[in-house]
């Protein structure tokens, strides 16, 4: 019996055995299949990581492309470059399609750029300054090149503006130390002299202010620093205008209808008082009218400031009235006025110092519809924005919008290439809807 007994024990001791070596070996295989799986999500998270990796250097070019745009012309293209080559590394340019779909803005750009090229053809300008001032509006082509370089990355607006303002502040640093003779007068400080353009970084300073209520001092100090800046050192009449524009439309976004009236009087008070303060604007203005007093449309003969835009505003619409459907091609101003001038004593210039002509005269009525939507298409994106309770990108996307319309009023900002960088890209940042699902950790 125990004979019987010892033998089924065996028996059970060599099937657990058997058993245990079973599992062993499931247990193994198990293993190895975990590994080989952990492997491959390895692999496949190195590849993603590489495109993400080369995403993130496209966007810390953009960055530093921003912060050199009041510095360096030569620092714009190295960066700009290094930003176009990250783009194509990380793959985001396979977003394209997609982004050129979701954002009409990137359309008006291409269609723009496009007619402008047309316009290299039939023009009778040489083709060397043809080309150039094809070159002069390639900006616009990045733009959807920036949308898909940065698409998901919400915190990337807000970056960029700080990379602005970064570069403001040196170039703000040099401009006080010049202006109270710690410094003698250098370029930098000489560049800067007509920069109305700047005037946007002081509402978004003030919007910032708004928002941020632990740094709020901060920012408001910043921001008085900014005034004293755009009202007492500069020289700037666009930039004047500019804030005027501003300050109406930041009393609109930021005040409910009742209380406008007051803040619309309270701006008017501070207007005046920065008006009997600041011996610029007073100079400025005086100069001003002096200036129109002395002008005679029928000599056309003028040599100041006013007088010239005024002369050439009246040349542009001559030649406008000649060939105004497709104008005369790209770069061909200064050869055309040339012609239109001859035997008159109106001085010469390569551009009219306001967009909406410049671009009629080279593509024509076709050329400044596109152009127009160019400017009318993110005013719309900003209204979708606000019913997305986005307000603040709205309310800089408008800000953007109206300060580059005044500007092109009064100077051919979208030719120049501080002004266009500065408000093409911000156009380009603050455009975007950027859904909360698709929110990635920013640069």
């Amino acid at each position: 019996m125990r004979t019987r007994e010892q033998a089924f024990s065996g028996n059970q001791f060599s099937q657990a055995m058997q058993q245990s070596k079973y599992i062993t070996i499931l247990n193994s295989y198990e293993m190895t299949l975990r590994s080989c799986s952990a492997n491959k999500y390895t692999m496949t998270t190195k590849i993603i990581s590489h495109s993400e990796r080369w995403q993130g250097y496209g966007i810390y070019a953009l960055y530093l492309t921003c912060f050199s745009c009041l510095l360096s012309s030569s620092m714009i293209a190295l960066f700009s470059t290094v930003m176009l080559i990250c783009w194509l590394a990380s793959g985001t340019f396979k977003n394209i399609p997609g982004i050129i779909k979701e954002n009409s803005i990137t359309v008006f750009g291409i269609i723009f750029c496009c007619l402008l090229l047309i316009g290299v053809s039939y023009s009778p300008a040489p083709l060397i300054d043809s080309v150039g001032f094809l070159k002069k509006y390639r900006l616009l082509l990045f733009i959807p090149i920036v949308l898909s370089l940065t698409k998901g990355h919400v915190n990337v607006p807000r970056n960029v503006v700080n990379a602005f303002l970064l570069g403001y502040l040196v170039v703000l640093v040099n401009a006080y130390l010049v202006h109270f003779h710690l410094l003698e007068p250098n370029v930098m400080s000489v560049k800067r002299s007509g920069g109305g353009f700047l005037v946007i970084f002081a509402y978004l300073v003030l919007q910032r202010a708004l928002q941020e209520k632990t740094r709020r001092v901060l920012w408001t100090g910043f921001f008085l620093v900014l005034c004293y800046d755009i009202f007492f050192i500069l020289h700037t009449r666009t930039g004047w205008l500019i804030s005027i524009g501003l300050a109406l439309l930041f009393v609109v976004q930021h005040f409910p209808l009742k209380k406008q009236g007051i803040a619309l009087a309270l701006t008017v008070c501070l207007g005046v008082g920065v008006f009997y303060t600041s011996q610029s604007i007073q100079q400025r203005v005086q100069l001003t009218i002096n200036n129109l007093k002395a002008y005679h449309p029928e000599e056309k003969n003028s040599r100041t400031s006013i007088g010239l835009r005024l002369d050439w505003y009246q040349d542009s619409i001559d030649l406008i009235k000649e060939k105004p459907l497709f104008g005369y091609g790209t770069g061909s101003y200064a050869t055309v006025q040339k012609k239109l001038i001859a035997g008159t004593a109106t001085e010469a210039a390569s551009d009219p110092h306001n967009e909406f002509l410049l671009t009629a005269v080279q593509i024509g009525l076709v050329g400044c519809v596109f152009l127009l939507l160019f400017f009318l298409d993110p005013v719309i994106r900003s209204f979708r924005l606000l019913r997305l309770q986005e307000r603040e990108q709205a309310f800089a996307l408008q800000a953007t919008v109206l300060s580059l319309v005044i500007g092109c009023f009064f100077n051919s900002w979208l030719l120049s290439m501080i002004p266009s960088h500065i408000f093409v890209l911000l156009i380009t940042v603050f455009y975007p809807v950027r859904t909360r699902h698709e929110q990635i950790d920013a640069s």
